[in-house]
């Protein structure tokens, strides 16, 4: 079976829904508190597997009870998985979810930040045969440079989620190691000096991103949908219409299902026709795992 590796975070989530967003200095009461198993790159593993992929993810985690969790977490997925067991805690997202479902995010890194290069490499292994390697910016940049040169050595095409947002100074040099990057509109502002409004913005934005740093790139767009520009051709795929309720984790199940399709060999449009249904059906859900998919929803 192809085979998907996903290197990045794994967090233990604290979310609440708030009644609306509060002003600076104001307390207000939130609703539906839960904990749970997150992180972009547990999301976006997670989503392979229940997506029907073949998952292998690498990852940190802390020396903590909140450790045993992730780990159980994965392995109830079907997520095979390398841990770097790191001094310290295991990284914590707090996730404000709003009444429209939109959310903001605070992170704090914990093991996360203590997945190294050297670590990658001496699990080189995991990458032999490998279709597609998936990352994000939630670890250091050397260990997502040092996955990618593994995965280019295997053939894989290598992706990479810009999230959180990029360092702007990152440039040429940095995104020659991946084959495609999907940016949301704030993510690709951050990259461009100027976020995205419309499709067509989106789209010459996607222009601009290959145009400025020589990589393919996919801009997601929320419920607008996506743009993209992809080995010469660009275009745009409008979001099927639900009704959103949470937002959290919609972005990585699009990468997730984005990354299942190309490893089985989908053509481009169908690819990202198949990530757009299942990001569309998690915003329907509440969570982050909790919301991903699983194949036969989407049939």
């Amino acid at each position: 079976m192809s085979k998907v590796v996903v290197v990045g975070s794994i967090n233990i989530d604290f979310t609440v829904r708030l009644p609306h967003w509060p002003a600076i200095g104001e307390t207000i009461f939130g609703s539906d508190a839960a904990t749970s198993v997150g992180g972009k790159g547990a999301n976006q593993a997670v989503a392979v597997a229940r997506l029907g992929g073949n998952v292998h993810f690498v990852a940190a985690v802390g020396e903590d009870s909140f450790a045993d969790m992730a780990t159980t977490a994965c392995h109830q997925n079907n997520v095979s998985a390398a841990f770097l067991e790191a001094d310290g805690p295991t990284g914590l997202a707090f996730i404000d979810i709003g009444p429209n479902g939109d959310n903001i995010i605070r992170l704090s890194p914990g093991a996360n930040a203590k997945l190294t290069d050297e670590f990658i490499d001496r699990r080189s292994s995991v990458f032999t045969d490998a279709k597609v390697v998936l990352l994000q910016n939630e670890i250091s940049l050397c260990a997502s440079i040092a996955a990618a040169k593994a995965g280019r050595a295997a053939g894989a095409t290598v992706i990479m989620d810009p999230a959180p947002a990029a360092v702007p100074t990152w440039g040429v040099e940095e995104f020659k190691h991946f084959d495609l990057i999907t940016p949301n509109s704030t993510e690709a502002g951050a990259l461009l000096g100027q976020a995205p409004q419309t499709l067509a913005e989106g789209q010459r934005a996607a222009m601009a991103l290959k145009d400025r740093l020589g990589v393919d790139a996919i801009v997601t767009m929320g419920e607008k949908g996506v743009a993209w520009c992809i080995k010469g051709e660009s275009g745009q795929a409008p979001c099927p219409r639900v009704d959103a309720i949470d937002t959290v984790a919609a972005g990585d199940c699009f990468n997730g299902a984005l990354a299942t399709a190309i490893s089985q060999g989908k053509p481009q449009f169908d690819a990202i026709k198949f990530a757009l249904k299942a990001a569309a059906l998690a915003t329907t859900r509440h969570g982050a795992i909790d919301s991903l998919p699983y194949l036969n929803d989407l049939l």
